[in-house]
């Protein structure tokens, strides 16, 4: 990355706070961050079709692009995924198999399948609960990113409390 400063963008301070929440390192400047988080949205170079596969929350799968699942870190330290899915343009395909995704959940009954196959579960004989965008993963820019990194943050669901950010009181938001 070149350190020369082209143009000047004026951030907000909601914008200044996402740049921050997608910090690795305290010396990575806000460019080097906004650099790498939009590269993460390029299509992949090696999939030619402008076809994609909507995974959820505004992450997009290009069709033809390979979904690499990591079940712990175990296995994404060594490169080596616990499954392979390729997206096309109806879902999502396990060694030739279309995955059956109700409700359009691709990743999630695409894990489940795996878990189920692996016999993936807790000491009470439970599928261990994960979340689906943090353990699959697809290659951009050359690196492997968690699915959850190319949602688009206007369209993510969170979990937990309110956030109280917007004009609207308690009473308006029926609190």
């Amino acid at each position: 990355m070149t350190s020369e400063i082209v143009e000047f963008v004026g951030l907000t301070r909601e914008v200044g706070a996402l740049i921050e929440h997608f910090r690795r390192a305290p010396g990575e400047t806000r460019g080097d961050i906004i650099a790498r988080v939009l590269s993460s949205h390029r299509p992949p170079e090696h999939v030619g079709s402008d076809a994609f596969l909507d995974l959820g929350q505004g992450a997009q799968a290009h069709v033809g692009e390979k979904l690499f699942l990591f079940l712990s870190r175990d296995a994404k330290r060594k490169k080596r995924p616990d499954a392979e899915a390729e997206a096309r343009e109806d879902g999502l395909y396990i060694a030739g198999d279309k995955v059956n995704a109700p409700r359009g959940t691709h990743l999630h009954a695409a894990m489940r399948l795996i878990q189920e196959r692996k016999n993936h579960r807790n000491a009470k004989g439970e599928i261990i609960q994960l979340s689906a965008f943090r353990q699959w993963h697809v290659v951009r820019g050359g690196e492997l990113v968690p699915v959850g990194e190319i949602k688009v943050p206007a369209l993510t669901r969170r979990r937990g409390r309110l956030s109280l950010t917007s004009n609207k009181s308690a009473e308006d938001l029926g609190l």
